[in-house]
């Protein structure tokens, strides 16, 4: 594969990561609005269907970002088998930004924002409770 080639394949799996990540916040937020509604009221049975649905769409996301980042990781690799002295300039930059804390920090949030908000489902799901005046008004 050329630089190019290398450098595209990169930009390309993080955007899906991007994009996995948008449709996880997508799916999550249909949950909160179908639990205030009417999840909140359902029997024990229906909230155990509708969470393990929930989960089976989430896990599904996260291995599909699991999956580019574990290519992005050969994809550097790649390309820091290439001589420096033979580097384009965008792909010396793709790297620097790869080695920097940023790329660190961004990796952090967006495995912490998946759990957060797989478990954050979870608790409002089996255990917040519409308040009695929110129950009055809806």
């Amino acid at each position: 594969m050329s630089e190019l080639d290398l450098l595209n394949l990169a930009h390309a799996s993080s955007d899906s990561i991007a994009s996995a990540f948008g449709q996880v916040i997508t799916i999550t937020f249909a949950m909160v609005v179908g639990i205030f509604y009417f999840l909140n009221e359902a029997k024990f049975g229906l909230k155990i269907l509708s969470y393990a649905v929930y989960s089976i769409g989430m896990f599904l996301y996260f291995g599909m970002m699991i999956g580019h980042g574990n290519a992005i990781t050969a994809i550097v690799t790649a390309m820091e088998a290439i001589p420096p002295a033979k580097l384009s300039v965008p792909t010396a930059m793709f790297l620097a930004f790869r080695d920097n804390w940023v790329t660190t920090v961004i990796s952090i949030l967006l495995n912490a924002g998946f759990w957060v908000l797989w478990l954050s489902v979870g608790y409002l799901l089996f255990f917040w409770r519409k308040s009695d005046h929110v129950k009055a008004a809806s």
